[in-house]
This record gives C-alpha cells, structure tokens and sequence, in this order.
C-alpha cells in the first residue's frame, strides 16, 4: 500500500524536527456523489449497515462486495496519507499531496462504479442496440449538434470495440444532421449505453452566428435494445388450415388447386391467409 511507505518516509523524516499545520485541505468530487456517500448518506448507510456482513454483499453480487472493500482501503488509506501534509518537509509535503490527489480520484471512480452495480440488471443489457438521433430545437445548429452527438457514439463504438454500423443518414446542407440511425453490437452494449436516451442540449455561440450570441439547440437520443433470437416451436395441434378452391370455368386447375389457405393458431386465435397467384402464360 502506497500510504505505508509513505508512512515509513515520514518517520525518518520527522526525526529532523517538530510537525507544522497543513498548509492546506484537499477534497474532491462532485456534490452529488459527495452527498451520496457523505456521513447519513443512503450509500454510506448502505455501505456501513452491510460492512458487518460480507455475505449480504455478497448476496447482491461478488463484484460489489470486491468493490466495497477496495473502497473502505482506499478511504482508509487517504485518511492515512492526509496525516502527512502537516509534516515539515516539503517534499514529503508535495509527494503527500499527488499521492492524495490521485486517491481521491480513485475513490471517485469507486463510488461511480458502486452506484452502477447498484443499479438493477434488465434481461437485455446483453443485447445489441439501434442508436437513433434526430436533430430538435436550433434550426442548423440542432443539425451540427446532431451530427456531433452521431459521430461521439460511433468514436465510442469503435473504443469499445463495438460493431458500428449506420442504417439511415440524411445530412443537411452546410454538413449537419437531420435524422440518422445505426445499429451497435457488441458486449454489454446495450447496457452501457441505455441512459443515452432523451433530449440532449448545448448552449453555445454556433458556425451559423455572425454576431456572437449563444444558441440553444437539442437532438433527441433514442436507444432501443435489438430483440434475441426467438426459437418458436409451434405445436402442430394448434393450428387448424382450412383451404379454399376455385369454381366455375377457368381451366383444367379448376376444383383441383387451392387458391386460399388460412391458418388460424387456435390458442391465440391469430390468422394468416394467403393466396396463390395464377401464371399467366
């Protein structure tokens, strides 16, 4: 652990005179997060009511249990190296707070990655994806946004190692987008990009401004899970076919071919007709 041996410089370190206050306190992360996992917090309490037991963790998935640990470490360990901007020499001072910096980062990665494994699974995270966007409100400008947010999507396909390919593709004038469409596949595509969904918003001063003035313009993202393949037995029994043949003149087929068929699936009650088409000679 990083903060041991950083502990252990201290030592000899500190040896050479007396502690001085900190010159300073770092913090990090996003309020939202920070509120979430604060003292009272509803993942804190999570976090606290089951650290006692690792098998109701456990319970909720193996992966969060390793997570919760690694996190508790991790607090633990920044508490430890905290400790160690109060010493006199500066270089220890100076490592101290890189060391912090990157802990804290660490943790906030760790506290994304807890609020996601908290979030239930659906039966089609695993299941490919059709991306669709359409430009909205902003005239052009809605259609540069779009063509912006289209070519995000495919630069993040191709990060993750996803197969990106584009169905539809209707471009505007001046190089923007108005609608377009593409499917992804890939694992767990759906479930990493699900919450894309909804209306997507920036505010800035576009190509088309010639005055300077910021512009509001939105793109709608709509994320739709690609069905699994389906293997329907169908069991005989269940379907009744009645056929129908032509009558009166009309040649030697005549009361001989079936013109008509319908298929009705009795549980159901679904129909399919179909019809034979003649040949002409």
């Amino acid at each position: 652990m990083r903060a041991r041996i950083l502990w252990e410089a201290a030592r000899c370190l500190r040896s050479r005179g007396a502690l001085v206050p900190a010159r300073r306190s770092l913090s990090s992360g996003s309020p939202p997060l920070e509120e979430l996992f604060a003292r009272g917090g509803p993942l804190r309490a999570f976090l606290e009511r089951h650290a006692k037991s690792e098998v109701q963790l456990q319970a909720r998935g193996p992966e969060l249990a390793v997570v919760a640990k690694l996190l508790s470490e991790k607090e633990l360990e920044l508490r430890e190296t905290e400790h160690l901007l109060h010493d006199e020499n500066e270089d220890l001072r100076k490592l101290a707070e890189n060391e912090i910096t990157l802990c804290q980062k660490e943790i906030t990665q760790l506290k994304h990655q807890i609020i996601l494994l908290l979030v239930p699974s659906e039966e089609t995270d695993e299941n490919d994806l059709i991306l669709e966007v359409t430009a909205g409100v902003g005239g052009q400008e809605a259609m540069l946004f779009t063509s912006e947010i289209f070519e995000m999507y495919q630069q993040y396909a191709a990060f993750k190692r996803w197969h990106f390919e584009p169905l539809e593709y209707f471009p505007s004038e001046i190089g923007g987008l108005r609608h377009a469409s593409a499917s992804i596949g890939g694992a767990e595509a759906y479930k990493h990009m699900k919450f894309e969904g909804g209306v997507h918003r920036v505010q800035r001063v576009p190509k088309t401004e010639r005055q300077g003035r910021i512009h509001t313009s939105t793109t709608t993202v709509a994320i739709l899970p690609q069905p699994a393949e389906i293997h329907l037995v169908i069991n005989p029994k269940d379907l009744r076919i009645d056929t129908k043949r032509a009558s009166g003149a009309g040649g030697q087929h005549v009361n001989t071919t079936d013109s008509a068929v319908r298929i009705v699936h009795l549980p159901t009650g679904r129909r399919k007709r179909m019809r034979r088409k003649r040949s002409v000679p």
